[in-house]
């Protein structure tokens, strides 16, 4: 019962989204602008990606490969010094910079005289508990509210007001302890913020200033643990007493050495600023590395040195010359994605059209994008980049084809958000062409293992041919491969995730969904075979014919074989009135009026797409239920009102047409054209394969003298191959069987096995409302 409710509300809530849906929109030529601004919005966003104030002239100079072209300092340039040694020598010259304490001399005699009013009140609260018994629970309760003390509990307070309790000697080792502590000082920051491992602190008093071993002082908490120790000493069988002397020390102690945060700080500047940044001098014309020499740390240093310093002289450039960066890169970029946008428009060209294709295409671009500038800044490994997923992504949303542009324009895109990395943008498109080729066929959780071995093996050997290019040190490679293959490995997983996440987001069909409703325990398909199985079996066929066509002419045949399952489950309701679901029974038709026949065949299209919302089927599904008869005319009901009609009526032929539209992809039209040939091979009473050849051009070739194929990419080369393509199928299904003799001798004639006319759902000889 939830699960129904819940249905009917996710059922309502996806037909109000219809109805103000962006996506849906996309086609409309006021949408046009939405398509422009993704487009615009990600080729900014990945021209920000790019990274700033620093020259990529020399990146594909990196250690170890051999230099392709002489490189001469163009004018005088400091060598800097690699981050990592700037680093170092900067911890050097800060570790032993001493933090620096100052000491209050106020401070010891603040915590006694604390102290002592303390124990006065206690001695006063012990004389009167002496006088009076009775009160010694009142007067600790009485003590508890006057010194709030954190933690101390009134068991702890008589404690100190019993009789046998020797409070001077406890109040005498308190007082000791807090002494001694705060004579040797009392830091006001933990020891473990600034010395984990003791070390020196500079105690500074007056205008002079000591070294002071970090173990000799005390901060907050070793005092009070100081404290403890000592009354645990002293009074060994008084808990009481020794929790008391903690609480008492933590609550006194006000530290007396406090830290010159400050006077700190600027020390570690000074001593960081004094660290050089360079390490020679490069002079102009001074060659730097020749053609085909081998890069060596020092001569690639030089190279950073050099990029650095033409960096820092394009941002003093004043005028339009400060922004030829920034124009390069956006140019960049926009030439990669007009160059696959037009790849798209060979390919696909609908993708185009469709708001929800030009940002999905968009949105895969940018995160991969922006995962690979992440890495860059982070110094990760290239090889981590996760280009292949990002073109596994698409492949499984859109086409293989697609999927292969895509993994060029990522690969590239990534190349050069990392600073012109050729390694990079070789090993990415490598490693994305085969994961296109690999996502398009797993069907299953046993191939998802395949694929995630196919990625690691291909990441690794990508990764192996580039390092044997670039004479890549063993040490360097092996590391490279370990996290080519943790790409590798993780890529068609994140992918197989993600997917599941786009399709309930985007209402997108993949292959992984559409195997799903391919399963024929679907409920819906479950409840077609109940009632109405002459439907489903007819589904079935359909889908087999649709299948077949959709391979010969590059279609998606996954997408045509299961749309083809689902297009007629509008017919579970009034099963008896389509005639494949008759089985013998009375035609009800017989008793009704043409137009309300039509308008009860032409009504199952609409109950199609509530039942489709209903299961949340795909909008591609419900594409194919609106758009597999198109506009065809009911031509039974039509003829039989032409022929009933009277003299002053007029018969509108629109009365008798499904509502459309016509289809629009290549998979609707196929399964409108397998829908036909299948109902009207039924009527055959010798299906040889020249009558099944000649049913098979006549209903194709009526459909396309209708119009009814002209908003469909189908092309006559097209049309010719389905043709063939559905004509294999039937010969298959109508092939010749031997004859096996009769288990019990014929009827004679006039023995009475015969069926009477009335009881025929049809007249002999009279036409029947075809399936579909």
């Amino acid at each position: 019962m939830i699960r129904d409710i819940l249905g009917t509300l996710w059922a309502r809530f996806r037909r109000r989204r219809a109805r103000h849906d962006f996506w849906l929109k996309a086609d409309e030529p006021q949408a046009g602008w939405a398509r422009w601004f993704i487009a615009a919005a990600t080729a900014a966003v990945l021209t920000a990606l790019f990274p700033h104030g620093q020259s990529l002239q020399y990146a594909d100079l990196a250690t170890g490969s051999v230099s392709n072209r002489r490189v001469v300092a163009p004018f005088d340039f400091e060598i800097l010094k690699p981050d990592d040694q700037v680093r170092f020598e900067r911890d050097q010259a800060t570790r032993g910079i001493l933090p620096v304490f100052t000491r209050e001399t106020a401070g010891s005699g603040r915590i006694l005289k604390r102290l002592d009013g303390l124990m006065e009140a206690v001695r006063r609260a012990r004389q009167e508990a002496a006088l009076r018994p009775g009160r010694l629970e009142p007067l600790a309760d009485s003590l508890q509210r006057s010194i709030p003390v954190p933690g101390l509990r009134p068991e702890h307070w008589r404690s100190l007001m019993r009789k046998d309790a020797d409070f001077e000697r406890f109040a005498s080792v308190l007082r000791r302890s807090l002494r001694e502590s705060a004579g040797a000082g009392i830091l006001n920051l933990a020891k473990s913020e600034f010395l984990p491992d003791g070390g020196t602190v500079l105690v500074a008093e007056g205008a002079s200033e000591r070294a002071v071993p970090g173990k000799t002082v005390f901060d907050t908490e070793e005092a009070g643990r100081a404290a403890a120790e000592a009354a645990a000493e002293a009074f060994p069988s008084e808990p009481d007493l020794i929790g008391a002397a903690a609480l008492l020390a933590h609550w006194l102690i006000t530290p007396n050495l406090n830290a010159d945060v400050e006077g700190f700080r600027d020390r570690i500047r000074s001593a960081v600023a004094r660290v050089p940044l360079s390490s020679g001098f490069v002079f102009e014309n001074e060659k730097i590395v020749d053609r085909n020499e081998r890069i060596t740390p020092d001569i690639r240093q030089k190279l950073v040195s050099l990029s650095a310093k033409m960096t820092e002289r394009g941002l003093r450039e004043s005028g339009f010359r400060r922004f030829l960066p920034v124009a390069g890169k956006a140019a960049f970029v926009l030439s990669l994605l007009f160059l696959f946008a037009v790849v798209v428009h060979f390919e696909e060209p609908e993708l185009l059209v469709r708001t929800k294709s030009v940002f999905l295409l968009c949105f895969v671009t940018v995160i991969v994008a922006v995962a690979a500038s992440l890495m860059h800044r982070a110094g990760a490994s290239e090889f981590l980049v996760p280009v292949s997923a990002g073109s596994m992504l698409i492949a499984a949303m859109f086409d293989a084809r697609i999927g292969f542009a895509a993994s060029a324009l990522i690969s590239v895109l990534a190349g050069g958000l990392w600073g012109n990395a050729y390694a990079l943008t070789a090993v990415s498109f490598f490693a994305g062409v085969v994961g296109v080729i690999v996502i398009k066929r797993v069907r299953s959780r046993r191939q998802l293992i395949q694929a995630v071995l196919i990625m690691t093996g291909a990441h690794v050997f990508a990764v192996t041919f580039m390092g044997l290019i670039g004479y890549l040190p063993s040490r360097e490679l092996f590391s490279a491969w370990r996290f080519a293959a943790i790409n590798g490995m993780f890529s068609p997983i994140v992918v197989y995730g993600l997917l599941a996440l786009f399709e309930s987001t985007f209402d997108i069909a993949t292959d992984f969904s559409l195997l799903e409703l391919s399963n024929l325990n679907h409920p819906l398909l479950k409840q077609l075979s109940v009632e109405a199985p002459g439907t489903y079996h007819h589904s079935i066929l359909v889908g087999n014919l649709a299948e077949a066509g959709a391979q010969a002419v590059n279609a998606n045949s996954l997408l045509a074989r299961v749309g083809s399952y689902y297009h007629d489950i509008g017919k579970i309701d009034k099963a008896e009135y389509f005639v494949e679901n008759q089985l013998g029974a009375k035609n009800p038709h017989r008793k009704l009026s043409p137009r309300m026949s039509a308008l009860i065949l032409s009504n199952h299209v609409k109950r199609s797409l509530e039942l489709a919302e209903q299961h949340r089927l795909p909008s591609a599904i419900q594409a194919i239920m609106t758009e597999h008869h198109g506009r065809s005319v009911m031509q039974f009901f039509y003829q039989k009102a032409v022929a009933q009609k009277a003299r002053d009526e007029d018969v509108n032929e629109e009365d008798y047409r499904y509502p459309g539209p016509k289809p629009q992809t290549k998979e609707s039209a196929i399964v409108m054209l397998a829908d036909a040939v299948e109902a009207a091979s039924r009527s055959l009473k010798q299906p040889t394969h020249s009558r099944l050849k000649g049913l098979i051009e006549s209903l194709v070739d009526d459909r396309f003298k209708a119009g009814e194929l002209d908003e469909s990419p189908l092309t006559l080369r097209d049309l010719e191959r389905i043709k063939d393509a559905f004509l294999n199928i039937l010969d298959g299904t109508f092939h010749a069987r031997v004859q096996y003799p009769d288990r019990e001798p014929a009827a004679k004639p006039g023995s009475g096995e015969r069926k009477e006319e009335d009881e025929s759902p049809d007249p002999p000889g009279s036409p029947v409302p075809p399936a579909g």
